[in-house]
């Protein structure tokens, strides 16, 4: 091979490893502060640490750190899935890609996704049977956290009926933390489950569970996710009191900062709706149309709130948009009130 042939196969070569090494690197990074960070190549994601390349150098990331992860590797191990996703067949596309693969990495997600898709559904059953699989198929996967979660967040909005339950999986939820090299984030996680699961079953004041919020809000400064579902309870329990004006404060305070997640944005919508709605009488009916705006943002916006917060929403929704009286309000309300029952059968707030 003369010396110009050899230049230009060298050259090809090269662009073409070039064009690989870009066309692998399209993955991407969502923090739990709301930043992304993106153009990069995940490599591995368990417990402890999502692991990536960026520009062929090795970085990684804390798993407490992470809200979630847009990886090619797994669209593409799980394009028929993603295909179906809006039918009822979805999960168990997933779950069936998910027990064909060998790879640990890639197996994960299959899980994880079918148990998001169940309990998009309501179908909380099927989504702790999944989760428990995850659990035993992929013991260091970073989804596991998941496991304790789905659990406490569906045991917690059904009160005090299931405080006793929330009680048993806060405390497995911490121990398991704090002995199974959980990251901190998590630990200070189980302690805020751990306090709500105590609440439910009245086993706090309000004055002392705002106390025990507010110390854990404090010690997660560098984990906006949990600091942030300390401040909507905090709200919660002002509202309970009827201390409106205080709550509505923190519910208007947590709505202007950025970077929090879908969950906590619909329960500060959630909340901030409510207090509105308390503020309206039938002389000063503006207070119930803002209130339905509230509602309305979590129908419209909020794509990952909880199957409880939603339901609530689309109930009070009605109630707002009867109580408003305004143009169109009770085409809405019976809008409102027939998704109610179409999608949230099972729902406390469908049976009222």
């Amino acid at each position: 091979m003369n010396t110009a042939l050899r230049t230009t196969v060298r050259s090809i070569t090269a662009a073409l490893a070039i064009a690989g090494a870009v066309s692998a690197q399209k993955d991407r990074i969502v923090l739990t502060d709301g930043s992304a960070i993106d153009g990069v190549q995940v490599t591995s994601f368990d417990l402890r640490n999502v692991e990536f390349k960026r520009r062929g150098a090795s970085e990684s990331k804390s798993t407490d750190q992470v809200a979630s992860l847009e990886v090619q590797k797994v669209k593409d191990a799980y394009r028929r899935a993603y295909s179906s996703i809006g039918t009822n067949e979805a999960p168990g596309n997933f779950l069936q890609e998910a027990e064909r693969q060998s790879d640990a990495f890639l197996k994960q997600f299959g899980y994880q996704e079918a148990a998001k898709l169940f309990i998009k559904n309501g179908q909380y059953s099927e989504a702790f049977q999944v989760l428990e699989e995850l659990s035993s198929k992929c013991p260091d996967s970073g989804f596991l956290p998941m496991v304790h979660q789905v659990k406490l967040d569906y045991y917690l909005a059904q009160g005090k009926a299931k405080a006793g339950d929330a009680s048993s999986v806060a405390k497995r939820y911490s121990l398991a933390a704090s002995t199974q090299g959980y990251p901190q984030g998590f630990i200070l996680e189980s302690r805020f489950y751990e306090t709500m699961a105590q609440a439910a079953a009245g086993g706090l004041t309000p004055d002392r569970l705002r106390s025990a919020l507010r110390s854990i809000q404090n010690e997660a400064g560098a984990y906006p996710n949990v600091s942030n579902r300390c401040r909507v309870q905090i709200a919660e329990t002002l509202r309970a009191e009827n201390k409106i004006d205080e709550a509505r404060s923190e519910f208007e305070d947590l709505l202007e900062r950025d970077g929090i997640s879908q969950a906590v944005l619909a329960q500060a919508w959630l909340g901030l709706g409510n207090c509105q709605f308390a503020a309206g009488t039938p002389s000063n009916r503006e207070p119930f149309r803002d209130a339905l705006l509230s509602f309305l943002r979590i129908i419209v916006e909020a794509d990952g709130a909880d199957p409880a917060t939603v339901a609530e929403a689309l109930y009070m929704g009605g109630q707002a948009a009867d109580k408003w009286g305004g143009e169109d309000a009770g085409r809405m309300g019976r809008v409102l009130r027939g998704r109610l029952k179409r999608d949230y059968p099972d729902s406390e707030f469908a049976r009222r």
